[in-house]
């Protein structure tokens, strides 16, 4: 039973990392209308030369790919901060059984 309390803790804390993070990246940054955006890509894009459109298109997956960096970061911190507090409350738990 103390396990389990233990392991919803943990990821209980996990999550709350992993939002307070995201929300310190983002801040500052507005939403943004995805498909509005999208569409407005794609109609700037179709009035280029075939060369060029595969230039902008090269440079949108380089910053998309620069995105999934910034994901697998937090993934990996959150990771990290949560096996770390789980070693803790769990010997924390022992030391008081």
């Amino acid at each position: 039973m103390k396990e389990e309390a233990l392991k919803g803790f943990v990821d209980f804390i996990i999550q709350e990392r992993m939002q307070s993070a995201f929300s310190q990246m983002k801040a500052g940054k507005e939403p943004d209308d995805k498909d509005d955006v999208e569409q407005k890509y794609e109609e700037a894009v179709a009035l280029l030369p075939k060369d060029k459109q595969q230039a902008v298109q090269a440079y949108c997956d380089a910053i998309f790919d620069s995105g999934a960096y910034a994901e697998q970061f937090f993934y990996r911190l959150g990771l990290k901060d949560g096996i770390r507090l789980y070693k803790t409350v769990k010997s924390i738990i022992k030391g008081i059984s």
